[in-house]
């Protein structure tokens, strides 16, 4: 039986899947069948891409749509996780990150990744960014500690499975989670910088066998940003592209 340790305290437990609580910690645990790498909400086969228009605007400050792709370059077993190679590419910047799969869903893991300030070190993990089935009700939680060459943060969410919409004539399944990053300016620009402490709201909206496919992210200060999947090729399957989202934009 694989296991991992999780702040997660109310994963339901279903067919094949343990729950063991000890003290504040919850141990998930399953016997996974054959072909547990396949994430049912995030695809993960070489060549996969996802491309999302991001409209976004300020307390009276419109901007302008911009677009965001996403690109699995590679993906290979290890041991018992499937980690997949994503590409990201916006606002004429790209990155690269791991996507890592356990039996209980897409985690947070230690190590490096690119970005436009550089490489990122996570140095500290928990819990699960998604679980692997959706049920309403659902609720887990999640930390990262990383390293830029500018800074430290210490990233926890929390999330919920809230409902559902439709996209396409498909379940959408919502999550709400309510993210904290705490950052701590470590490059020497002066004068010293206090913490910076951020809170954003993002509602995100999956489809079993395709992923995300709308996200929603929200301030306190009112700042609105938006992804919306507007082509994409999966799995090898033909290449699909929509002129405007099928799914309710506006209010999550």
């Amino acid at each position: 039986m694989a296991q991992r340790r999780s702040t997660t305290t109310e994963i339901e437990p279903g067919v094949g899947w343990q729950l063991v609580v000890s003290g504040a910690l919850v141990f998930v645990g399953c016997d996974p069948p054959a072909s547990w790498q396949a994430h049912p909400y995030a695809p993960a086969s070489v060549g996969d891409e996802w491309v999302y228009s991001i409209p976004q605007a300020h307390p009276g400050v419109k901007e302008p749509t911009t677009q965001s792709i996403d690109r699995i370059l590679a993906a290979e077993q290890r041991g018992d996780r499937l980690v997949a190679r994503v590409r990201s590419e916006f606002f004429g910047g790209n990155s690269e990150r791991d996507l890592v799969i356990t039996a209980i869903g897409v985690t947070p893991e230690i190590g490096t990744m690119t970005s436009s300030v550089g490489e990122v070190t996570a140095r500290a993990a928990e819990g699960v960014y998604l679980p692997r089935e959706l049920s309403p009700g659902m609720r887990w939680d999640w930390r990262q500690e990383l390293d830029t060459p500018v800074s430290s943060m210490a990233v926890a969410g929390r999330c919920a499975v809230v409902g559902h919409d439709w996209f396409r004539g498909q379940t959408a399944v919502h999550v709400r989670c309510e993210t904290h990053n705490r950052m701590i300016t470590t490059a020497k620009i002066g004068a010293a910088v206090p913490p910076i402490e951020h809170v954003q709201t993002e509602d995100n909206f999956y489809v079993r066998g395709l992923g995300l496919v709308r996200s929603v992210t929200t301030t306190p200060q009112g700042h609105r940003s938006e992804k919306l999947l507007v082509r994409w090729q999966v799995a090898g399957a033909p290449r699909v592209a929509v002129d405007s989202p099928a799914i309710a934009a506006g209010e999550p």
